[in-house]
């Protein structure tokens, strides 16, 4: 582990020992771990998965595949349970989609914005992601995570503790519906005035095309093979925002966001934003590389007191927790595995 990484203690005022599902109550014994704390030998390392390979982009046909196969099982099968299985993968691949339009806004496709911009555009209109929207407002996100300037922090809404409940619980059943308004929103309030009208004609052309579909295709179609897996997708967006950045510390790029290191073949279906430590860390790393950066970095997660978590459903359960003993600002939950190694 880097020498000059300092340890510290940090007890938290006014927290008890009911909740140390928090990190550490009664101090830890972490490190202040940077990216300048990495060996030469992990800085080489990183830098070689920063290239890009093209055959991966292949996974935007398949995420349609899916979702358009999981839509005519929905649709031609007359059975209810097979209906609702498709529903779920339909929207699970849906929810993908606007994964990949957040691939596309850091270029890591082609690594030529002009191109990934529509690359965006196609993946992100079945979910209805203003695409331009994300370009022009996600690197405020990057910049100032967990900070003010950061236009993702749920918790910029209130220090209260009471208000913060309410305002998670809100986030896990409606905050997408709120986020796919509110991105291209800011971003026409932000942007230059051309970046104005490429976001409105975006959104618009996004809007037309659905309104097609609903006037040429069957309204069953368009339920059953669109409505309800965007439902999905929206459940699973939820769930995954709140896992990247909510009851995270900030002030540290090791503990400003989460990775949640699940099962391989739901992080492919993910393409790998469950590891978003990795991300935040080097943005310009594709998708298919963050698992081998995760890999490397273990032990100084460990060192960091970093939130790392090994499924959503360990995760979900300690946000329970803490919503029931009340939200700490700026407070971070960690699994047990890790508090074993740095608490006091």
């Amino acid at each position: 582990m880097p020498s000059n990484a300092a340890s510290i203690a940090h007890p938290v005022s006014g927290v008890s020992r009911k909740d140390d599902i928090y990190f550490c109550p009664d101090g830890n014994k972490a490190e202040v771990l940077t990216r300048r704390d990495f060996t030469e030998e992990q800085k080489v390392a990183i830098r070689d998965l920063q290239k890009l390979d093209s055959r991966y982009n292949w996974i935007i046909l398949l995420h349609f595949a899916i979702w358009l196969g999981a839509a005519w099982l929905s649709i031609s099968v007359d059975n209810i349970a097979i209906s609702i299985v498709g529903y779920l993968i339909g929207g699970f691949s849906l929810a993908t989609l606007s994964v990949l339009g957040h691939e596309a806004s850091h270029n890591l496709f082609t690594r030529k914005p002009k191109i990934d911009r529509w690359i965006g555009f196609v993946v992100s209109t079945p979910v209805l992601f203003s695409a331009m929207g994300y370009r022009i407002m996600h690197p405020l996100h990057h910049k100032y995570t967990r900070a003010e300037g950061d236009p993702d922090n749920i918790e910029n809404i209130s220090k209260s503790s009471a208000l913060l409940r309410v305002v998670y619980v809100f986030v896990f059943f409606f905050a997408v519906y709120l986020y796919l308004v509110m991105v291209p929103f800011n971003a026409v309030l932000r942007g230059s005035n051309r970046e104005k009208v490429e976001v409105i004609v975006e959104w618009l052309a996004m809007i037309a095309i659905i309104a097609l579909g609903w006037v040429f295709l069957p309204a069953n179609v368009m339920l059953e093979g669109w409505l309800f897996p965007l439902i999905v997708a929206g459940q699973v967006a939820n769930v995954r925002g709140i896992a990247e950045h909510g009851m995270t510390t900030a002030g540290n790029e090791l503990t400003d966001t989460r990775t949640v290191a699940t099962h391989p073949f739901i992080s492919f279906m993910m393409c790998n934003i469950n590891y978003h430590i990795e991300h935040h860390l080097y943005p310009g790393i594709p998708w298919y590389n963050l698992p081998k950066l995760h890999a490397m970095l273990k032990q100084d997660y460990v060192a960091a007191g970093s939130s790392v978590y090994t499924s959503y459903v360990k995760f979900l359960y300690d946000v329970a927790k803490a919503l029931v003993a009340g939200v700490v600002p700026s407070r971070r939950v960690i699994p047990l595995h890790i508090r074993e190694h740095v608490c006091v």
